[in-house]
């Protein structure tokens, strides 16, 4: 791409910006107004500030990921949002022949930001209160920006959240060691303490609903919010309050925070020589931590394998696959599309470990994207059998893109399909057997309907 067209494609995709940062700043979707300074402004002054903070950071943002989209080689997600700076990955070097172009909406010669000015003039003048950072409004603004779009997926994320998320990445957080979740409720709910951790040892059990944090209400928090609201400094505590099923008031807890490993994978071998493997999300160790896990049970000679892919919400794609490929010969595990001319296939190949042992796969909503890659790979060529609930239904690939200020953008680049060319996209991978999770029962109904038909094979 020339010098000329990037300044061109730059001015173009300024203008649609602005002309929805303006729109989404007036409608009062920012939450706050656009700080010009305490004094009165001037739409010369209200001009100066657009230009030198809007201009700096949402350009470099919304061209370099435009431009990076179809014009390097990428290192992408398909699930939740693991940090994943632009980069290449092995095997997968698609790139398409041309950059998108950004087109404003009508006659750009139209558009006029007169109402923009005077709409921030009259709130520095006026507004009874106090008025935002220019930081917390411009963040604001690219967020609510990104929502016209109407992809949940496609979102920016503040610096702060994108440097817990790179902690998560690395394998170590400070917290409670606690699995939480938005429910679709919009609450926050507990999806299991981890063993041995302060959440289980103060006895927070799954399905316990966040409703407080510190003496603050959880009621309009984001889930973000929540997770930084718990998070925090080893030897530190935290008080939360949780509802809980079958309880008429909220219990309180106060944990102290610790500094712990977010296991990759659990393994153990269970009774009946029935070997199991639970991974808890596929990050970069993903398949390394499930081959040695293999490895390690295979040399027991177990008869079966029970994979679990419970509460597991994704990962990066190229471990999608390699997991996968560990169970299967030769085949297709997923189609990679969009309309821009993407059309790619990721295959299995022959020899790996796990390509023979019988295989029940446990499945459930807050099974995701690359878990349901794996899952519909395995089921659609008959290669394991289904355990559970109905998967949670994303079939979208996220490009991942760390910003100068360690804030992240994250958008949808494509669509995946299953070997059978079935887009999951908002319905899941339906299991073969469904089996509803009972919380609060004493034994797990699913893993033992999984080792049931294991041993009587129905």
């Amino acid at each position: 791409m020339s010098t000329d067209s990037n300044e061109k494609q730059t001015n173009k995709t300024l203008i649609i910006v602005l002309v929805v940062l303006g729109v989404a700043l007036a409608l009062g979707s920012a939450g706050g107004g656009y700080v010009v300074g305490r004094a009165s402004a001037t739409p010369e002054t209200i001009t100066q500030t657009i230009t030198e903070t809007i201009t700096e950071t949402i350009t470099e943002t919304i061209t370099e990921t435009v431009t990076e989209m179809v014009e390097v080689t990428r290192q992408v997600e398909v699930t939740r949002e693991v940090v994943a700076p632009a980069e290449s990955v092995a095997g997968d070097t698609t790139e398409s022949s041309a950059a998108p172009t950004a087109v404003p909406p009508g006659n750009p010669e139209d558009i006029t930001f007169d109402v923009f000015y005077e709409t921030w003039q009259l709130v520095e003048q006026q507004y009874d209160g106090d008025v935002p950072p220019n930081e917390d409004v411009l963040y604001a603004a690219i967020e609510g920006s990104l929502r016209t779009l109407g992809d949940e997926f496609t979102r920016f994320v503040r610096p702060d959240v994108a440097e817990r998320m790179r902690q998560d990445a690395a394998g170590a957080v400070e917290g409670i060691g606690a699995f939480v979740r938005e429910n679709e409720q919009g609450q926050f709910e507990i999806v299991r303490p981890i063993p041995g951790q302060p959440a289980e040892k103060a006895g927070l059990l799954p399905g316990d609903i966040i409703v407080g944090v510190d003496g603050r209400s959880m009621e309009g928090v984001s889930f973000d919010e929540v997770i930084l609201l718990v998070r925090g400094p080893r030897g530190t505590e935290v008080t939360l309050l949780v509802q809980r099923e079958g309880e008429d008031e909220p219990l309180e807890f106060t944990i102290t925070r610790v500094r712990f490993e977010i296991p990759t994978v659990e393994y153990r071998m269970l009774e009946n020589d029935i070997a199991y493997i639970h991974l808890q999300e596929f990050n970069q160790t993903a398949v390394q931590k499930t081959a040695e896990a293999l490895e390690e049970l295979l040399a027991q000679n177990p008869r079966a394998l029970i994979f679990d892919l419970r509460d597991n919400p994704g990962g990066f794609l190229n471990q999608s696959v390699a997991v996968a490929d560990l169970f299967l010969p030769t085949n297709v595990v997923l189609f990679e599309r969009n309309r821009n001319g993407l059309d790619q296939t990721f295959n299995a190949d022959d020899g790996d470990l796990g390509e023979s042992i019988p295989l029940v796969v446990l499945v459930n909503p807050g099974s995701a994207s690359a878990s349901e890659i794996v899952a519909g790979a395995l089921q659609d060529h008959g290669r394991a059998i289904l355990i559970g609930e109905t998967t949670f239904g994303k079939g979208s690939v996220q490009q991942v893109h760390e910003l100068s200020d360690g804030s992240e953008l994250r958008v949808t680049i494509a669509r995946w399909y299953t070997p059978a060319n079935n887009s999951i996209d908002k319905e899941g991978v339906t299991p073969d057997i469904e089996v509803p999770m009972e919380f609060g029962a004493e034994e797990d109904i699913q893993l033992q309907r999984a080792i049931e038909y294991i041993l009587e094979g129905r």
